[in-house]
């Protein structure tokens, strides 16, 4: 019974381990916001004719065209919703203003058109385009590190070839 009694022990002590916790990882949702968040940090406020700040107009788009995902949209959307105004293009030219010279982003916004990137991990690499008219368009590779539940860029390079 002795026996008995401490194998039950060990059992029982063997399942009151806690799980190994999880670490943080980057979704598409948080690299979105991670990334619009970099954006804004970027530019200069817009005034409007009072005085007051305009939220500034942030076109997300595919390289490669298409939907991003519904869900990652409404998530976006909702956690900017009070500092940008964000837009999703499923094609770049929704967001370009064809029918100017240059073809400026509508709105006076920026695109930030998304190269695909891996999700699901510590720390992702995100290649984007940030575009505000046909002669204005400079390539970035960003470093996306998960922070708990959310995201930042934790790093940021120019692709693009600087001029001498």
């Amino acid at each position: 019974m002795a026996a008995a009694f401490a194998l039950g022990a060990i059992t029982v002590a063997g399942c009151t381990s806690d799980a190994a916790p999880t670490r943080p990882t980057v979704t598409p949702e948080s690299a979105y916001i991670a990334i619009v968040e970099w954006e804004l940090e970027q530019t200069e406020p817009v005034l409007d004719e009072e005085g007051n700040i305009e939220l500034p107009v942030v076109y997300l788009a595919s390289a490669i065209g298409g939907t991003i995902d519904v869900g990652v949209q409404a998530a976006v959307v909702s956690a900017m919703d009070e500092v940008a105004v964000i837009r999703f293009a499923d094609d770049q030219g929704e967001a370009r203003d064809e029918g100017l010279e240059g073809e400026p982003v509508k709105d006076d916004g920026v695109m930030i058109v998304l190269n695909a990137f891996e999700t699901d991990q510590s720390v992702v690499e995100a290649r984007i385009t940030r575009y505000q008219s046909a002669t204005d368009e400079t390539a970035w590779t960003l470093e996306v590190t998960a922070v708990g539940a959310a995201a930042e860029v934790t790093s940021a390079a120019s692709t693009d070839p600087q001029p001498n």
